[in-house]
């Protein structure tokens, strides 16, 4: 347990009694920072927006849900979690990566939405030694999330691989679900009002319950410390895709029930915390409390502790509060209609206990009481004072490097064997990208993924997830930027950002510096948010999101401040999307944005140790109207091509607009250089590279001169099979098959 002196002293004092040993494992779960965001609530209240007109429901339940688009007189919506599974990934890559896959899309199950597909964000550490334990989690991480998104029929439908030394110790595993909703159709979480004048049970669902998972949110809570590994293993799920998927089946036959008979009920998945946890939360949320029947819960094992059944992680379970009078027919449906019981040991659907009028949680086993608590003290009372310690941030940048051409052209061929600049088709694909059918625009195709999830809707749903190594250098601007790239991916493919969600990791709450970043990654995610809406007078909404902290070792080795930032977007027609492969001669290469001399945490600096250590500033005001001016010139027709520019720079963005997916290129390149080269080449300052054709020059012109938007030519396509850069004092020309061998040596 990871419960301080204080944290018990608190509870004495709260129960005015010693707790009972079910009650101490129960303010362990509850209490840890993983279940109560006790380090981070304050900060993120007082930062993030999270209204919007949008919005069909915000913070506070499984799911955010943001409204997508009226079809047939629908209002469909969008569900997103956003989770994170760190800890359990770093001890045991393959589950650990699954159950975190398992635990958002029980989320967006349980509003009564269908998934559409999943994201994720992996981080990963660096090494020379192909057979070391860094290789290893990533190896077997990526299989965790094959092996339960393919299985379960779910696409992946893009994401993220970054490296970096500070990820040796801690890896990072972020994901996120999305699905499809009509807002008439949603369930909430929490206890309707009508268990007030009726009699409402509680009902567990799904696999039956063991010991694994136990203690795992509290394990997600507190540093890794690799002398506790046995221990720390027993506190990692277990997962079962193949029984989620009948579950799924049961789960929607279920609901359509629920619809036609008008009942009214409260769904909620089993994931942090487990039993004590989802059905506290269920309970408190509604304004009631809940007693539970340890005996009544259908477990694997026999002879388990109290403690043990009340706060174990068990994957594919999920709570219900139903009318009594409704029960019954919950109950045929799992283990009658859908055969549980015969599918897997003891599974299915159980009584276990009852929604009661008063605030309390009350817990019985073997006939005694084993827990009476306060429901609010469990769930809501509890808060960390934290304290920010400032450090200095550069933010006045200056280089005088200067290369001559053969030292560029070599850094070029550099840029691209990076490893956050290969390929990563070697990580996606081993996920089905399109197992539901709807997908249009595929990983690798464009800067986001398009998928058409409503049959005879030409409306598309553009996916990205992003993060930065900029926080370093600058925690403000890491989070300002991840916003600020993940928006200008949606735009790039067509689509108008509707919301945010966000994964925030950073290391122990307790070091003030470390507290510091946090409290700086959240400020520029707002900021951002605030600054990239498109609804004049509005924000793009915060609607979901995690918060990950004690990402370190006990040797002190904490990662990057990391937050991962998910935006949705929508095409209203995916006829008008584009992607960002160059697949004809002849086109202007024009850059929307502004280059700076702002070089901390990019990836020339890796290339050229001696450029500043400024991290690339978001100017809120200068991107929010090229935003708009880009969406604009898609939305006309007026672009062949389009990319944004963040890592690499324009260089990199070229290779890749060049290169394609899969480096069949089809055309080069040929660029023009004014001013200082390295800054004009690798400045990862955000903007686009537009690809326009020619007879569409002038309308370009002109839509960008009403938006205010001032226009860099910096370049066309060719019909030679190389990129060539002239000017700012420096000429060579890279043959695209050399660039390709090092950003996707594995075909070679």
């Amino acid at each position: 347990m990871t419960l301080s002196q204080a944290d018990l002293s608190s509870i004495s004092t709260l129960l005015n009694r010693e707790p009972t040993p079910v009650e101490t494992h129960i303010f362990d779960a509850m209490w840890s920072e993983h279940c109560s965001y006790k380090s981070s609530k304050a900060v993120l209240k007082a930062h993030l927006p999270i209204q919007g007109s949008e919005v069909a429901l915000g913070i506070g339940e499984d799911s955010g849900i943001i409204r997508f688009v009226v079809h047939n007189g629908r209002q469909y919506c969008l569900a997103v979690s956003h989770e994170s599974h760190n800890h359990p990934s770093q001890i045991l890559p393959i589950e650990g990566a699954a159950t975190g896959v398992g635990g958002v899309v029980r989320d967006v199950y349980c509003m009564g939405a269908d998934v559409i597909g999943v994201l994720n964000s992996l981080h990963f550490g660096l090494s020379d030694d192909p057979q070391s334990v860094v290789h290893t989690i990533a190896k077997n991480v990526v299989i965790g999330v094959s092996d339960y998104a393919n299985p379960l029929g779910v696409p992946v439908l893009g994401g993220e691989t970054v490296y970096h030394p500070s990820y040796n110790d801690n890896c990072l595993v972020n994901v996120a679900a999305v699905g499809l909703i009509d807002e008439a159709d949603i369930i909430h979480s929490y206890v309707p009002e009508e268990a007030k004048t009726e009699p409402y049970d509680v009902i567990l669902f799904g696999k039956s319950t063991d010991a694994t998972g136990f203690g795992g949110a509290s394990f997600s809570s507190s540093t890794l410390d690799k002398e506790n590994d046995i221990k720390n293993v027993g506190a990692v799920q277990v997962h079962d895709p193949f029984l989620k998927r009948v579950l799924v089946e049961a789960i929607k036959h279920l609901l359509q029930v629920v619809k036609t008979k008008k009942i009214a009920i409260g769904f909620k998945d089993l994931g942090a915390g487990g039993i004590c946890c989802a059905t506290s939360e269920i309970a408190v949320a509604g304004g009631m409390g809940v007693e539970i029947d340890l005996d009544r819960v259908n477990v694997a094992i026999p002879d388990l502790n109290p403690e043990v059944i009340a706060c174990s992680e068990t994957q594919e379970r999920f709570c219900l509060v139903v009318p009594r009078t409704f029960s019954q027919e919950v109950l045929d449906i799992f283990n009658r209609q859908f055969s549980f019981p015969e599918i897997y040991p003891a599974s299915g659907a159980v009584v276990i206990g009852q929604v009661i009028p008063d605030g309390r949680f009350i817990v019985r086993h073997k006939g005694q009481l084993v827990a009476d608590l306060p429901v609010a003290a469990i769930t809501t009372e509890v808060k960390a004072e934290r304290h920010a310690e400032s450090r200095p941030i550069a933010r006045d940048a200056q280089h005088s490097v200067s290369l001559n051409s053969d030292e560029h052209r070599a850094i070029a061929i550099q840029l691209m064997g990076l490893p956050n600049m290969r390929s990563k088709r070697y990580v996606y694909r081993f996920f089905d990208n399109a197992v539901r059918g709807d997908t249009i625009v595929y990983p690798g195709e464009a800067d986001s993924v398009l998928v058409t999830p409503i049959e005879g809707c030409n409306a598309a749903v553009a996916v990205s997830m992003d993060s930065n190594l900029y926080g370093k250098c600058d925690p403000y601007v890491s989070g300002a930027y991840a916003v600020a790239e993940a928006v200008r991916n949606v735009i790039a493919v067509g689509a108008r950002p509707l919301c945010v969600t966000d994964c925030l990791n950073y290391g122990n709450p307790e070091n003030p510096s470390a507290f510091f970043d946090f409290v700086e990654g959240v400020k520029g995610i707002g900021d951002a948010s605030r600054a990239f809406g498109f609804i004049d007078g509005e924000a793009l909404p915060v609607i979901s999101g995690n918060v990950s902290l004690y990402n370190e070792s006990k040797a002190g080795s904490a990662v990057i401040p990391s937050p991962v930032i998910v935006v949705i977007g929508r095409v209203d027609d995916y006829h008008r999307a584009v992607t960002l492969q160059l697949s004809e001669p002849g086109l202007r290469l024009i850059r929307i944005g502004r280059a700076y001399s702002e070089f901390g945490g990019t990836q020339i600096q890796e290339l050229v140790g001696a450029l500043n250590g400024v991290a690339p500033q978001v100017r809120f005001e200068y991107e929010s109207r090229a935003n708009r001016a880009v969406l604009a010139a898609i939305d006309a027709g007026l672009v062949a091509a389009a990319h944004d520019i963040s890592g690499g720079g324009v260089l990199g963005a070229i290779f890749e607009m060049c290169l394609g997916q899969l480096g069949d290129f089809r055309v080069g390149a040929e660029l023009s250089v004014s001013g200082d080269p390295l800054t004009t080449l690798y400045s990862e300052n955000g903007g686009y590279l537009l690809a326009v054709r020619q007879q569409n020059g002038a309308a370009f012109e002109a839509l960008m001169m009403a938006h205010g938007q001032s226009i860099d030519d910096i370049g066309r396509s060719v019909v030679s099979l190389s990129v060539t850069v002239a000017g700012g004092g420096v000429q060579y020309s890279v043959p695209l098959t050399e660039i390709k061998s090092q950003w996707r040596p594995e075909i070679q």
